[in-house]
């Protein structure tokens, strides 16, 4: 596929290469973090992690340790598999995005029912209670990570996919979500509000979402914002990147990204990847292309004075894709092979560093 392919393990750090310029970070999992190999793999090459779903509420919540607690507010958390991941980052010096504390889905009913009740029609509760569980879930988080793995998370995803546009309600709100239909459109704004409680001192507030250059989505996103940063709610903004080869539509996303820069905020990549559905030389030679373009973006914003803190892939090698699972067909989109080899689209990214534009300044976080 190319004659530079070389063991990702031994090749040059893609973290150390953009160190003066921002993050590189990665989406990792348990799978991963059992295997040796991608241990090794992940302290080489990035300088930030993010967990693909250990982090998540879902993960966390204890619902039969919730009952036992027989309080209508205040839920059981169990960390263990979350502090796996974080033991793994402070083993390896690597810093983390918290992803994500509020979030639709991944977020289980019986956290919005009465008396915490699994049954599916069972009664929500009020938006009170829901407002004070998330408060109570939120510091009890943040209280426990900042505690046990001090000064290692760098910024926390506080709500992810708020914004829904074409089938959302006012303000492009995505009213499907229990947290809309139980507390409305307030739950935005007391998650942030918790969440500066409850940060460390240092620590960035994002706001993250999908399809967020899209122009409807965007104009929501922004107002979203423009509410919270009224109030010193939110340092950041999260654009989810996953991008698609037959239509990459760079230029769409170059300028939702000057738009939130102008804001202010911090921008962070955070779920880069491009599906591309060969493995063949011609089809990796094109993700090269578009990674490189990208890249390139980025670094030319950075340098015009965006606050450009991270780009994080959605993953660290193609074996591990989800885009697999979620688009139900072969996609090699990352820059590491399956079998831990550099690919044309990690000699991309790092030629990109190349064209002698040089950003001013540390990363941004």
């Amino acid at each position: 596929m190319n004659e530079r392919m070389q063991d990702a393990i031994a090749a040059p750090s893609l973290g150390e290469a953009y160190r003066e310029h921002f993050l590189i970070g990665a989406a990792v999992n348990a799978y991963m973090l059992r295997d040796e190999q991608y241990r090794r793999l992940i302290r080489r090459q990035f300088t930030s992690v993010t967990a693909e779903n250990e982090m998540k509420p879902e993960r966390l919540l204890d619902r039969e340790a919730t009952l036992a607690l027989a309080d209508p507010v205040r839920c059981a958390l169990r960390f263990d598999p979350a502090d796996r991941m974080l033991a793994f980052a402070q083993e390896c010096g690597i810093r983390v995005r918290y992803h994500t504390l509020v979030w639709h889905n991944q977020t289980p009913r019986w956290f919005f029912a009465e008396g915490w009740s699994d049954a599916p029609d069972a009664p929500l509760a009020d938006a009170e209670t829901v407002l004070a569980r998330q408060e109570a879930y939120i510091l009890q988080v943040m209280e426990h990570v900042n505690r046990v793995f001090p000064g290692l998370v760098y910024c926390w995803d506080v709500v992810n996919e708020a914004v829904e546009t074409a089938q959302g309600g006012p303000d492009g709100l995505r009213t499907r979500s229990l947290w809309y239909q139980t507390a409305g459109p307030a739950f935005i704004a007391r998650a942030f509000r918790a969440a500066r409680k409850g940060r460390a001192e240092g620590q960035l507030l994002f706001y993250n979402d999908y399809n967020s250059y899209f122009p409807d989505k965007q104009k929501a996103i922004l107002k979203l914002l423009s509410g919270l940063q009224a109030e010193n709610l939110v340092d950041g903004m999260g654009m989810q990147t996953h991008l698609d080869l037959s239509r990459p539509d760079l230029p769409a996303f170059e300028s939702g990204a000057r738009a939130y820069a102008e804001t202010g905020l911090t921008l962070h990549v955070t779920e880069m990847d491009i599906h591309c559905p060969g493995a063949d030389r011609e089809s990796q030679a094109a993700l090269a292309r578009a990674y490189g373009s990208f890249f390139g973006m980025l670094l030319r914003l950075k340098r015009e004075g965006a606050k450009i803190g991270c780009a994080t892939f959605w993953g660290v090698t193609d074996r591990y894709t989800w885009l697999r699972f979620f688009r139900r067909q072969e996609s090699y989109p990352l820059l590491f092979s399956g079998d831990l080899k550099t690919k044309p689209a990690f000699d991309a990214v790092m030629d990109a560093l190349k064209s002698g534009e040089r950003s001013t300044g540390p990363p941004a976080e």
